[in-house]
């Protein structure tokens, strides 16, 4: 699919909303006084009200609790970084580009303020608003004083009187400079970054979340500055994922940051048929639970459990959600066999960066993902993780290790031994001496016996932080893939050597029956 393009917003169409402001903010001839100030201290105690009052394009109904809620913690933090993980529409870009910074303003809180998008075009689209409040909002500049000065979203930098200065990036372009004389920018906000493209190269997420905690960060005032960030998660290693730091199941979420996570919809209650029939609506001053509902069934389970809920299991294109059953394992000592497979990965590859350990089992026709090892470490963690997976296994029940002869190298050697050494465990680790056919084609083969239902995961390791993580992994192969591919090679690897024995077994079956035939037939002949 060809990435959709963000041009830059339209100057007739800017000047127009800027008469939409304008027309919808002014001011009663001769007001008094009174009734002004009145107005302010009422709106600057209360942000529903603040927002109604000098915001009504966008004010068609009550804020959100939660609008609220973040709004005042960050007026009163000024040292707050918070990410608000909100739905889709419910006014995340609204409340942190516009309103949040104009609330700041009103409270003489602001310096001046950087925004990041997606790229340039995106982030001055997002910064045109902002200047169209500071212009031509009447009602604000009546009883807040006038703010605009100079400059021009357009180019991504202007000014107001007060000398508070507002500049768009780029998603990864250097703050350096946003300095207006004296006054360095006390707010950042970071809008709806992801895309789908990016979350599928974790360098590039690192390099971008390196950036928003290092020279994004720093370019803030030291005094005290806030940062807020919004967004969907769209994908378990997005980089919103990346800050709030709950990447994975059971992680621990980054020191510092004020998590604000909604729902659509929560305490859900489903009718034997699986539809919803009563929920709570997060923001039920503005959505009734049916219209809620009505857009998630036109957009399908997939998208609405990731726009509405953050939900991000990964719709594979060959394999498939549905195809990854998991349920209670028959026990290991009926297993046929129990292959472990280690891929140790190169740490210098683009796609591959990830130890991955699979272990398998094969009894009747069915494989039986017992277990995984998916993580960014040092080979002696695998190491040790086999042994000690290998030593907590039941009595009577063994396990065959194998791993790539590419990796069989001096240094990994040295590792075995000195882990077996520390563990007091020797490990056997047989050297897969294969000839393999590309890596791209030989994980593909293992898509018909997941569509066959062959496949089955073990239920108890559904939710590990390993198992979530290697079937990701799985679910991103496709053509063209630059996501990591570690535990699905590992699989390839278990998988050929499940068959190799499962032939055994076969062979051994038909020769078992074939001696039983003859004998039988030699005892009809005596």
């Amino acid at each position: 699919m060809a990435k959709q393009a963000i041009t830059k917003r339209d100057y007739q169409e800017w000047i127009e909303f800027c008469g939409q402001v304008q027309n919808s903010t002014s001011v009663a001839f001769n007001e008094p006084e009174d009734v002004t100030e009145k107005r302010k201290k009422e709106c600057l105690k209360d942000y529903n009200k603040f927002v109604k009052t000098y915001y009504p394009l966008y004010a068609d109904a009550d804020c959100a609790d939660f609008h609220v809620k973040f709004a005042n913690r960050c007026l009163k933090d000024n040292n707050f970084f918070g990410v608000a993980e909100w739905p889709r529409e419910h006014a995340k870009s609204v409340h942190l580009t516009i309103i949040i910074p104009m609330w700041l303003i009103a409270h003489g809180k602001l310096t001046g303020m950087l925004l990041m998008g997606k790229n340039d075009t995106d982030a001055c689209n997002l910064l045109s608003d902002v200047q169209a409040q500071l212009q031509y909002n009447e009602l604000f500049a009546h009883d807040f004083g006038e703010q605009y000065n100079y400059g021009s979203w357009e180019d991504g930098d202007f000014t107001t009187k007060g000398g508070i200065r507002f500049k768009a990036l780029g998603r990864g372009q250097s703050p350096r400079g946003a300095r207006k004389n004296e006054k360095r920018p006390n707010y950042g906000v970071i809008d709806d970054i992801d895309d789908d493209e990016i979350v599928n190269n974790p360098k590039r997420v690192d390099k971008v979340v390196k950036n928003i905690l290092g020279a994004f960060y720093f370019a803030l005032s030291i005094k005290g500055a806030r940062v807020c960030m919004g967004g969907n998660r769209i994908h378990q290693n997005s980089i919103l994922a990346n800050i709030v730091g709950d990447t994975k199941p059971g992680a621990k979420k980054r020191k510092g940051v004020y998590h604000s996570k909604v729902k659509a919809l929560t305490n859900i209650i489903k009718n034997a048929e699986g539809e919803i029939i009563s929920a709570d609506v997060a923001w039920y001053q503005r959505y009734t639970l049916e219209e809620i509902v009505k857009k998630m069934d036109t957009a399908g389970p997939v998208l609405a459990a990731q726009e509405f809920f953050h939900e991000t299991a990964i719709e594979g294109k060959i394999f498939k959600n549905k195809y990854f059953k998991f349920a209670k394992l028959p026990h290991l000592k009926q297993m046929h066999v129990i292959i472990g497979y280690f891929d140790p990965s190169f740490e210098n590859s683009q796609t591959s960066d990830f130890k991955a350990i699979s272990v398998w089992g094969l009894r009747a026709e069915k494989r039986y993902g017992i277990k995984r090892f998916t993580r960014r470490c040092e080979i002696e963690d695998a190491f040790t993780w086999m042994i000690r997976y290998e030593k907590s296994l039941p009595l009577g029940v063994s396990i065959i290790w194998y791993m790539e002869q590419q990796f069989i190298t001096t240094p990994i050697k040295n590792a075995l031994k000195r882990v077996c050494k520390r563990e007091r465990y020797n490990l056997s680790v047989i050297t897969d001496t294969r000839n393999k056919p590309g890596k791209y084609t030989r994980m593909v083969r293992m898509e018909p016996e997941y569509a066959s239902g062959n496949v089955v995961f073990n239920v108890d390791e559904e939710n590990d932080p390993d198992m979530v993580e290697g079937n990701n992994q799985v679910k991103g192969i496709e053509p063209g893939y630059k996501s990591p591919d570690d535990a699905p090679d590992s699989d390839e690897g278990a998988w050929f050597y499940l068959d190799q024995h499962q032939f055994l077994a076969q062979d051994d079956l038909e020769e078992k029956a074939a001696i039983g035939k003859r004998e039988r037939q030699e005892s009809k002949q005596w």
